[in-house]
């Protein structure tokens, strides 16, 4: 009996996989930064683990070996729609926080929004930030997520930082403060708001919560 000659395509859960046809190039029928964000979507809605090949091949409406052949597996199409997301979610965070000369109205701001993602019916409660999801998730199931969630953290501060240190030849904030562990408390504070709006709490206990983050940072004009 002859075995049928396979061929390998991509990754599954980091093993090789193989199909029983050979993989001849292809243009692609699709717009990937398209595919990039419902893949997201539906990662978004339902997690990584959740999400099933199967799942993919319908919302996304490609073959599974278009998945393979362009994305490497499942595990590669989610790593980079996390990428895509912080690249995009940084360039917002500039834009929320650098426009104005006014550092402590723009953290207010930026953290109210956040607040406010929460449904007051309480019949769809907010999503949270996809970071943040995959954090919870998968943080203590691969090493790969620890790496992006350590990347996703240092490269926060590090904007924070500067613009905290902006404030302060400004005059704004404390020249005497160290930037440094404002900006982690700043990033603590940010995230753990993305998981509580995904919960049953009070959006004006929220909302009060943020005046307060924002006020415990040494401005040099408390009003």
């Amino acid at each position: 009996m002859r075995v049928p000659r396979h061929y390998l395509c991509g990754s599954d859960r980091g093993f090789p996989v193989l199909l029983p046809f050979p993989v001849m190039a292809r243009t692609k029928e699709f717009d990937e930064d398209t595919v990039l964000d419902k893949a997201r979507d539906l990662f978004w809605e339902r997690g990584y683990h959740a999400t099933s090949i199967q799942d993919l091949e319908a919302y996304l409406g490609i073959s599974r070996s278009s998945l393979y052949r362009f994305f490497g597996g499942k595990r590669e199409l989610y790593d980079r729609t996390l990428a895509r997301y912080q690249e995009e979610n940084f360039q917002l965070l500039r834009r929320q926080l650098g426009h104005t000369k006014n550092l402590k109205a723009d953290l207010t701001n930026l953290l109210l929004a956040t607040a406010r993602q929460y449904s007051p019916d309480c019949a769809a409660l907010a999503k949270g930030c996809y970071l943040v999801n995959a954090t919870t998730e998968m943080a203590n199931a691969c090493s790969r997520a620890l790496d992006f969630v350590a990347d996703n953290r240092e490269r926060f501060v590090d904007i924070v930082v500067e613009l905290l240190a902006a404030a302060q030849r400004r005059g704004e904030l404390d020249p005497q403060a160290d930037p440094k562990p404002l900006a982690n408390y700043l990033f603590l504070c940010y995230n753990g708001l993305q998981v509580v709006v995904q919960t049953r709490v009070d959006r004006n206990d929220l909302v009060a919560t943020v005046t307060h983050i924002v006020d415990a940072l040494p401005w040099t004009d408390p009003a």
